[in-house]
């Protein structure tokens, strides 16, 4: 249990540090008032204005929210391998420490057992001498 910890804690230490790595930016094309049929001479209204900027703001949200989960999705892809080692290796370690336990409680025992049969034997000794 107490390696659990550390072990998940690098586990998402190393998977927030590889999805915080972004890639290059890709750079989009200039785009000229002809392509979306502005007329740069016309007076608009406010609320045109404010419709077109909403529309963009949302647009731009929808587009965030994609290349984040995109890139999160790739991060994850890209740390399974080690999630996966890390698992097994866990597993290995909480084998060994359970095995080690017992090897010391069977110590514990046969030390404790061992005592009490030399003491036993030698305060038999004495009683016997006397």
């Amino acid at each position: 249990m107490r390696l659990r910890v550390p072990l998940l804690t690098l586990l998402f230490l190393t998977l927030t540090t590889q999805t915080s790595f972004a890639q290059k930016k890709t750079e989009s094309k200039t785009t000229s008032a002809s392509e979306y049929g502005i007329d740069l001479t016309r007076s608009y209204t406010g609320s045109q204005v404010l419709a077109l900027i909403q529309i963009v703001e949302q647009e731009a949200e929808q587009s965030i929210d994609e290349a984040f989960n995109e890139g999160y999705k790739q991060g994850l892809l890209a740390a399974a391998p080690d999630a996966e080692y890390w698992r097994v290796r866990a597993t290995q370690y909480e084998a060994e420490i359970t095995r080690l336990k017992k090897e010391r409680w069977i110590y514990a025992f046969g030390g404790f057992g061992f005592g009490i049969v030399l003491g036993g034997g030698f305060g038999l000794t004495v009683r016997l001498q006397n």
